[in-house]
């Protein structure tokens, strides 16, 4: 008698989705494919539950986590909004350098350094998940608060969500870097992670942040995130710490 080895297998356990989560995934892909639009209302509550088949508070429950992740938000009275990448937004959710003494935020200056064609290196395509050698835009900007360079941003962008940006789209542009994405290409930027390093300024750095070479900055590494958690944007910004600093308020 020949004796056959049994091989066990297992199957790993898969989390069942719950019905507010499955309306939340339906309202984000009507989102993806272009249903609503920024700043257009969603249908009333009511008529929303009935075409999704589900109860108010299911529906309520989907959507106020859309609002805690800044996907959509109420308005009183009004109804709920998909969301708009206004200078308000982009300064509290986005934009964090403030100057030591500072009480409030203020919106930056933007000049932009160069915009270029380039080949994904190894990080980039690793950041952005795309093959590395892919195509993409290079863009370099200079943010100024108080006619002063606080902040260097290099920022690289997949030719494949952006084929058609152009040096004088981006320069010319109507509103915040978030808002071209937004507005001209569909790329809606919900949340970013980033991660902070203190490091010394390179003499490029320095020249453009009026620092001596070797001074104190903080480097911010950040991948701007999607409606889906999809990559838009890997940005890596070096701020002058001499007399600005990195603050972030964050709700609860």
């Amino acid at each position: 008698m020949i004796w056959s080895p049994i091989i066990w297998v297992t199957i790993p356990h898969m989390k069942a989705i719950t019905a507010y989560q499955e309306v939340k995934q339906k309202i984000t892909n009507d989102l993806v494919s272009g249903r609503f639009f920024m700043g257009q209302a969603l249908p009333a509550e009511k008529d929303l539950a009935k075409e999704l088949k589900v109860s108010i508070g299911t529906l309520r429950k989907a959507v106020d986590e859309l609002v805690a992740e800044g996907i959509v938000i109420r308005r009183q009275g009004k109804g709920t909004y998909v969301a708009e990448h206004d200078e308000q937004r982009l300064l509290y959710y986005f934009f964090h350098v403030v100057r030591h003494d500072a009480e409030h935020k203020n919106y930056p200056k933007v000049e932009l350094v160069s915009f270029q064609s380039a080949s994904a290196n190894q990080e980039e395509a690793s950041k952005l998940t795309i093959k590395e050698g892919s195509s993409v835009w290079r863009i370099v900007n200079r943010l100024f608060l108080d006619q002063t360079c606080v902040l260097v941003d290099h920022i690289t962008l997949s030719k494949m969500r952006f084929p058609k940006l152009s040096r004088a789209a981006f320069q010319n542009r109507e509103g915040s870097i978030y808002q071209l994405y937004q507005a001209q290409y569909g790329q809606t930027v919900v949340r970013t992670s980033e991660r902070l390093r203190a490091g010394a300024a390179s003499k490029q750095h320095a020249e453009w942040l009026h620092l001596k070479v070797g001074a104190p900055v903080i480097t911010i590494r950040r991948i701007a995130l999607g409606i889906q958690d999809e990559p838009i944007e890997w940005r890596i910004s070096t701020l002058n710490t001499d007399r600005y600093e990195y603050f972030s308020e964050l709700g609860i």
